[in-house]
């Protein structure tokens, strides 16, 4: 009683951060199903859903913000948990500048080369929020799975943009070689997500 009694009013709270992070790689996941939609299927509604979305991302990313300042304790070692929620933050504002840049260059469709990217970019996003899922299980193996897949990703991403900068370089294609930087960054992003999901398990060990 007395236990229970400590721990309910003298211990500072710990706070439960795990689903934090697993709401904000919903969002992103969420968000990365609305581009591919957008520009593989032309749907205008998907592309205004992504603007609305990354607002929604910008409220949870501060959540999480918020409860990691103001937490004595982090059963997660802080700076790994600052820098997965800073970085998914990165790649839905990311994709909003995508958005924005596409239709300030009024390109509404992508050739095949940039959606080999985009649906790469959707199995990224589904990849990272299958580990963050898995973060609280004993079996960190589906996690490892995870993190090489994103790397995986990330690798097949930058052959096609090396192999498009190349072509466009050659047609002096400017606003497609901008859409095409947007791409590589948020492909970097999901690695670096990836590498902090990776920090987080080893530091929990």
């Amino acid at each position: 009683m007395i236990t229970s009694f400590i721990k309910k009013y003298i211990l500072p709270k710990e706070v439960e951060f795990i689903g934090g992070l697993i709401k904000q790689s919903e969002m992103i996941q969420e968000i990365m199903n609305a581009l591919q939609e957008c520009f593989i299927e032309q749907n205008e509604n998907q592309c205004q859903a992504i603007l609305q979305n990354e607002h929604k991302a910008q409220k949870i990313r501060e959540s999480n913000m918020n409860e990691l300042l103001n937490a004595f304790l982090t059963p997660i070692d802080r700076e790994s948990l600052y820098r997965v929620i800073t970085q998914m933050d990165w790649i839905a504002l990311s994709i909003r500048h995508f958005v924005l840049e596409a239709k300030a260059y009024e390109i509404k469709q992508l050739d095949d080369g940039y959606i080999d990217i985009l649906r790469a970019l959707q199995q990224a996003s589904r990849t990272l929020h299958f580990g963050f899922q898995h973060l609280a299980k004993p079996n960190n193996h589906d996690i490892d799975n995870a993190t090489q897949e994103i790397r995986d990703l990330y690798d097949f991403i930058v052959d096609i943009y090396i192999q498009k900068m190349a072509s466009l370089s050659r047609n002096e294609s400017f606003a497609k070689k901008e859409l095409l930087k947007q791409l590589k960054e948020i492909a970097k992003r999901f690695r670096v997500c990836a590498d902090g999901l990776e920090d987080i398990v080893i530091k929990m060990a």
